[in-house]
């Protein structure tokens, strides 16, 4: 059986290419579904403008990644904008989904440590150097790597990530049958869809999502020990 993974990918050109060449690479294994995101396509122009409209994009991520487990994003920092870097995409989705870890590409990474740090890196302080390195910390980049690489980067994380754990598995399940309602075990989310639980469980954004998962293991260990004493 195929594991399913779903992908972000967010840059100012198409990424078509290095998209069928993971595909291709991982067909026998994965299932995978991409989602790319181009910031230079013309939807996400200002009206009668070349600039990169931020409201537009950050409507069209949250429309994509709406009612999916994204398993890694990742986002080229050089999006060609003069106001919007590849840390910038960070934040916006994680303004949408605050758990999401990310690879963050570029061809020139000078470019990439001077804006983080606030200059070049030979003539940054420690403490400067060390404020940057927090600041990608903090953002969930799991590494900063060169652009040629990074499809072979991908394909070895997908190959090593395993994906199983409670809460994606039980995500993945819930999305599945999303529209249904919950009714038992858990009267606090009584009527809420599977989307809707899926969704706090994915963003973390309800400490409550911890004690659901706990009440439906519960329940699952309490129906196997009724079936298995006949």
């Amino acid at each position: 059986m195929k594991q399913k993974r779903c992908i972000l990918v967010i840059d100012d050109k198409s990424q078509s290419a290095v998209i069928n060449g993971i595909r291709s690479k991982l067909s026998k294994d994965f299932d995978l579904d991409f989602i790319a995101i181009r910031t230079g396509a013309a939807e996400f122009k200002k009206d009668d403008s070349e600039d990169l409209d931020i409201v537009k994009l950050k409507t069209e991520i949250e429309s994509r990644i709406k009612g999916k487990h994204l398993d890694i994003a990742l986002s080229d920092f050089d999006l060609e904008c003069p106001y919007f870097t590849g840390l910038d995409a960070v934040h916006m989705v994680h303004d949408i989904r605050n758990n999401v870890s990310f690879f963050v590409y570029s061809g020139n990474w000078n470019k990439v440590i001077a804006s983080v740090v606030g200059q070049e890196f030979q003539k940054a302080s420690i403490e400067e150097l060390v404020g940057g390195v927090n600041k990608l910390i903090k953002a969930q980049i799991i590494d900063c790597i060169e652009r040629a690489d990074y499809q072979e980067i991908l394909i070895d994380y997908l190959k090593k990530d395993k994906g199983n754990s409670v809460e994606h598995r039980l995500a993945s399940l819930l999305r599945a049958n999303g529209e249904m309602k919950f009714e038992s075990c858990f009267p606090e989310f009584k009527g809420m869809t599977f989307n809707e639980i899926a969704e706090m469980i994915d963003s973390h954004s309800d400490a409550r999502s911890d004690e659901w998962i706990e009440a439906v293991l519960a329940q699952t260990i309490a129906y196997l020990v009724k079936v298995n004493n006949g």
